[in-house]
């Protein structure tokens, strides 16, 4: 067995029936290759809480045929699209096994592999002339570097015309002739992004897409065989039966997510919260409940200037979000809705909300960290054995179970480790489960067999 690996960058929030076509879609392309995913933790780049803690989703991976599963520091998953992509590539190329990156696309182009590196390059417009990768290796030709400079200046313009990130992107690629169907979709975003690092870092992967299997993220309603996760997230709030999701996702899959529910909300298995003191609400109530609470005193002791201090966020967004305080009212969810815009997405003003509850200051945010660690949440058999061969050739420690918090806190892990840590005590509260304390230095990798 040759132990290089194909990597994903994934959420399953929750795993699907998509994400399980994706590993054996990927194994028909590939061979019966290891599969290494890097996985966002405790809160998704959407800026929301997942639906399970970060060991139960990566189990499902495990179950369903990933090897080993890797951990996203919640810095990344708490920045955009570009951030999340450096974070995850950079992590599953620091194994030292990944040579092939998957990711799953809604276009259809054919030979997508190198209209896909052409938009990368059409985007990426940041290289210091000293860094410039070499064109031999990467593709990056000196037209398309010029094409670069000029499309990123259009972009700065559209965006300050308050056209989102996505369409900004659209539009210029469609000035410049550029295929422009690689920038509508989130996974098609994310497929450039992930190719835009690659070509920074001049790393040795080599991009495989899949066309997505319908139905797409925008379709909210559950459609057998396959649904989004988000369609699969809103069928739970609004109570569905677990026998109506066991057309969409794994069996086992599905009975992990079912005994999260029960355990970190009190929960019948459907989202509906049983506990009698909770009046009736949800698992996703409960969480809304906290958020408002735990936002509203935060925007009651701080200024906007204070906001701006501990985010990544414009002075404008934080401005704006000071200012619409007062629809804490009606909810932390009406909230984040009133401070939206064109230029500052739904998922922005969630991932901010979500800054400001860890409690970093603006320098943490705002300077790009160097992935520190590989943290193991899940693996198999074979798993394990990629574990050992990585201690060969792994360019960064990994963590199974970190124990001690004082034993990090005089070393470079500590500033992602610690952020991970609080995300996840968050994560306890949002669940209804304050004083759980400390469980990301408890808790051990899943092994499944």
């Amino acid at each position: 067995m040759s132990l290089q690996a194909a990597g994903i960058t994934a959420e399953y929030n929750p795993f699907h029936n998509g994400h399980l076509w994706q590993l054996q879609a990927l194994r028909q392309k590939l061979g019966d290759v290891p599969v290494i995913v890097c996985m966002s933790g405790c809160f998704v780049q959407r800026g929301e809480a997942a639906l399970c803690d970060p060991w139960t989703r990566a189990a499902m991976a495990v179950q369903a045929g990933a090897d080993l599963v890797l951990r996203l520091p919640a810095w990344y998953s708490l920045r955009s699209a570009d951030y999340f992509a450096a974070g995850a590539v950079r992590t599953l190329a620091a194994t030292g096994l990944v040579r092939t990156l998957v990711c799953g696309v809604e276009h259809t182009a054919t030979n997508s592999a190198p209209l896909l590196q052409e938009c990368a390059a059409s985007q990426e417009a940041s290289f210091p002339a000293a860094q410039a990768p070499n064109p031999e290796t990467s593709l990056f030709a000196t037209a398309a570097w010029s094409l670069a400079k000029e499309t990123e200046q259009l972009v700065r313009s559209l965006l300050q015309q308050g056209l989102s990130y996505g369409a900004a992107w659209e539009t210029a690629a469609a000035e410049h002739n550029t295929d422009a169907g690689w920038f509508t979709g989130a996974n098609n975003i994310l497929a450039l992004a992930y190719q835009k690092v690659i070509i920074q870092h001049d790393l040795p992967l080599q991009m495989l897409t899949l066309t997505r299997q319908k139905s797409g993220q925008k379709v909210v309603r559950l459609q057998p065989q396959f649904s989004s996760a988000t369609a699969i997230r809103q069928a739970l709030q609004g109570g569905v039966s677990p026998a109506t999701l066991k057309d969409v996702m794994p069996e086992e899959a599905l009975d992990l997510l079912k005994n999260s529910l029960l355990q970190s909300g009190h929960s019948d298995g459907t989202g509906h919260v049983t506990d009698e003191n909770t009046n009736d609400s949800t698992v996703f109530a409960r969480r809304e409940t906290a958020l408002t609470a735990l936002l509203a005193h935060h925007l009651a002791r701080n200024s906007s200037q204070a906001l701006y201090e501990h985010s990544s966020a414009s002075r404008d967004l934080c401005d704006r979000f000071h200012n619409a305080r007062q629809a804490l009212a009606n909810g932390y969810t009406a909230f984040c809705q009133a401070v939206a815009s064109k230029r500052d997405s739904l998922p922005a003003v969630r991932r901010l909300s979500l800054q400001l509850l860890l409690g970093q200051p603006r320098t943490f945010w705002t300077v790009t960290p160097e992935p520190s660690y590989l943290r193991v949440l899940a693996f198999n058999d074979r798993g394990r054995s990629l574990l050992k061969e990585m201690k060969l050739t792994a360019t960064l420690p990994f963590i199974t179970k970190p124990g001690s918090e004082e034993q990090y806190k005089n070393t470079s892990l500590y500033p992602l480790l610690q952020t991970d840590a609080a995300a996840a005590d968050l994560f306890q509260i949002l669940n209804g489960n304050p004083g759980a304390y400390g469980t990301d230095f408890t808790t051990s990798p899943v092994y499944t067999k």
